[in-house]
């Protein structure tokens, strides 16, 4: 169970999850419960059954909605991503629903909120916790010990086979970034940044896929980039189903994100081939090594930012090929579907 099948990161790994367990053999079925169709092709081509359950704004109505849901499906284990699908779950089960439990833990917790220690006492019911990155995973540990024996994480799967580098790229200095234009994923600050690389005279263009509707950070970014003149240096694009296309067309892959979790897009453009420069945050100095692969930034500091953009910018052919071969081999490491799979079936069969 998700909350939609929506272009969203927590939505890609859930339907690859799905279609993965529906692959080995397992009865699957995906239920949702606000509308989309972003990934019933996915689903479709994959034989998984899916169910949007509840088109509703009540909480209390959707709750009953999904729990009628599970007693017509009668599931041996439910498995959750995201918060609320993960609180509506433990709320069923602590109500009395028999079912093994499953919850997905996408990012990375900062604080601990009222809402947040919420969360954790309903995750009480659950009977694994599963983060995607390790400083959520020393997070939940270090918070809540009692917890500490349920928690297993399991990192993102990339299909290596879509994302590939592509060979003898000619560079044209495309820099892509994939992540929602909101304010956790720091767009302002690249802008900023770009403003400094610009007055350094170097020659970039910046991608941004991430609008998916109009909000008013979106217009705040686009009143900035209209301020700083970089209409033909910094584009910010919809979303896109063809990202695989997207980073195989740019040159590097940037992040300067606040926090994550193990973020696809990262996983993505690393399998790419994508030298990277994003956030010193998190679990992203695992999968980037400086000098190596890619550099890593402090996202609340523009001119550090630009400086390592303007590094990566600078990379001759030499190192250009190198840094791409270390950044494939860093994906086939850690990103693997196989992997992947086997981890959540281990889990399973637990």
């Amino acid at each position: 169970m998700i909350d939609s099948i929506g272009p969203g990161g927590a939505q890609r790994q859930m339907v690859g999850l799905a279609g993965m367990l529906r692959e080995r053999g397992c009865q699957v079925k995906l239920i949702y419960y606000h509308p989309s169709s972003f990934y019933k092709t996915y689903l479709d081509e994959h034989h998984v059954p899916y169910e949007c359950v509840a088109s509703t704004r009540s909480k209390l109505k959707r709750l009953i909605l999904i729990g009628y849901a599970f007693r017509r499906y009668s599931p041996d284990v439910v498995i959750t991503f995201l918060d609320k699908p993960n609180m509506m779950a433990c709320i069923l089960k602590a109500m009395g629903m028999r079912f093994r439990l499953i919850v997905g833990e996408r990012n990375t917790t900062q604080s601990l909120s009222k809402s947040e220690k919420l969360k954790f006492f309903f995750m009480r019911k659950a009977d694994a916790i599963v983060p995607n990155s390790y400083s959520q995973e020393r997070f939940i540990k270090s918070h809540f010990p009692h917890q500490a024996r349920k928690v297993h994480t399991i990192i993102n799967f990339v299909d290596l086979c879509t994302y590939r580098p592509v060979p003898n790229k000619k560079r044209s200095r495309v820099i892509v970034v994939a992540a929602s234009v909101w304010q956790p994923k720091n767009t302002l600050g690249l802008i900023e940044a770009a403003k400094i690389i610009k007055e350094h005279s170097h020659t970039f263009t910046i991608w941004w896929y991430g609008i998916y509707a109009k909000t008013p950070y979106v217009e705040k970014c686009q009143e900035k980039i209209a301020e700083y003149g970089l209409g033909s240096f910094f584009q910010l694009l919809p979303k896109t189903a063809s990202i695989a296309q997207v980073l195989q067309d740019a040159d590097y892959f940037c992040l300067p994100s606040f926090y994550e979790g193990t973020p696809n897009a990262l996983c993505e453009a690393l399998a790419c081939g994508l030298p990277v420069v994003c956030s010193r945050v998190c679990d992203n100095g695992i999968y980037v090594e400086e000098g190596a692969n890619g550099f890593l930034f402090d996202p609340r500091n523009p001119p550090e930012m630009a400086n390592k953009i303007e590094k990566i910018l600078s990379l001759s052919d030499k190192d250009y090929q190198s840094y791409s071969s270390a950044c494939r081999k860093m994906a086939e490491t850690y990103f693997s579907e196989t992997r992947f799979i086997e981890e959540y079936l281990s889990l399973l069969e637990k």
